[in-house]
């Protein structure tokens, strides 16, 4: 007997904001799982469909007991996914939980992932009029990772703000679930292990999000996004970096007429000023001196990276010969900045 065809997937995946935004904690393969359930649904219907997913689209692996073990663990770990959603009117607070899915069945047997919504998440999913996102299934489908995925709806929430100031402990709790007190509480953990790997996933998509980190004292009290459309592009000043905290179409105008492939991976900017040394034929330990100079200091780095431009600019042209690249950058920089290399006395 042949299995009966599934429902087509649709393309794009809806969510109200209010569920995007609240926390949640997804593996990867729960990641995928809940995205390819979302393009089960269209917007002009008026009930949520049931959920209807080849088991090749969760995992690409080759058939095997494994592959269907993981999928078995992360569906019985989807069926307990709570979000909690909390808000004020006036003085007065509300929490209210919802459960996502309400029921799975994996089949072998047809080689699909069967299953339905929790009713009760349907004003989040369906009929979606103001305040909602949406995405394309196949770029979520290529991320790597869930933190990938969950920082993906969280910035494509924002991105027609084109700016997001989030408190640390809010994203953390967003990206990680609001049940994790323990895993990367500092920042700098959080930055090393989630939010930068995640967000060199979604520079290899082409949308190059940046991030300031905001501190109070010596504590990351916010983080501060700036989010580019990635289809704008306008002409103009050859402006290497843009103003704090923002991003703009002139600075990746001026990216593309250098024929640079600085921001396809690099997710600070302490990591632009690696890569442009590094072009520039300057040793480790140079480089390592230069960014403790540079800290976070985001006009220093402006500076760095306007006035090392024409450098490198005339190197790649093949407009100067150069017998020692490193030195001229070194001599270059010591110009601009009088306290990179203090003269002793």
């Amino acid at each position: 007997m042949v299995p009966a065809a599934a429902p087509p997937l649709y393309p794009r995946a809806y969510q109200a904001n209010a569920l995007v935004r609240a926390p949640l904690k997804l593996t990867h393969v729960e990641a995928r799982i809940f995205a390819l359930a979302l393009g089960c649904i269209h917007q002009d219907q008026t009930e949520l469909p049931g959920i209807s997913i080849p088991l090749n689209r969760v995992m690409t692996q080759k058939k095997g007991g494994s592959v269907y073990e993981t999928i078995r663990d992360a569906c019985k770990s989807l069926m307990s996914k709570v979000v909690s959603i909390e808000s004020q009117t006036g003085n007065k607070k509300r929490f209210t939980a919802y459960s996502i899915i309400s029921y799975i069945d994996l089949n072998e047997g047809t080689g699909f992932l069967t299953g339905n919504f929790a009713p009760e998440i349907k004003p989040f999913l369906l009929q979606l009029a103001e305040q909602y996102t949406h995405v394309e299934i196949e770029t979520l489908l290529t991320l790597k990772s869930a933190h990938a995925h969950r920082l993906y709806w969280l910035l494509k929430s924002w991105d027609d703000v084109g700016l997001w100031e989030v408190d640390f402990d809010t994203l953390r709790k967003q990206v990680l679930g609001d049940d994790n007190d323990v895993t990367y509480t500092l920042f700098y953990d959080f930055k090393r292990y989630v939010l930068e790997p995640a967000l060199r996933e979604l520079h290899s998509l082409g949308w190059m999000v940046t991030y300031d980190a905001l501190k109070e004292g010596k504590k990351v009290r916010a983080v501060r996004f700036s989010i580019p459309k990635p289809l704008a592009r306008l002409d103009g000043e050859n402006q290497l970096l843009p103003a704090p905290g923002r991003i703009t179409s002139k600075t990746r105008s001026a990216e593309k007429q250098m024929s640079l492939p600085l921001m396809a991976e690099l997710p600070t900017l302490h990591q632009r000023i690696v890569t442009r040394l590094q072009k520039l034929k300057m040793t480790a330990a140079q480089i390592q001196h230069v960014l403790d100079f540079m800290e976070d200091d985001e006009a220093k780095i402006a500076r760095l990276m306007k006035v090392s431009h024409p450098l490198l600019r005339d190197f790649e042209a093949g407009n100067k010969v150069f017998d020692n690249l490193g030195g001229v950058a070194t001599n270059l920089l010591k110009t601009e900045f009088p306290g990179l290399y203090p003269v002793l006395k």
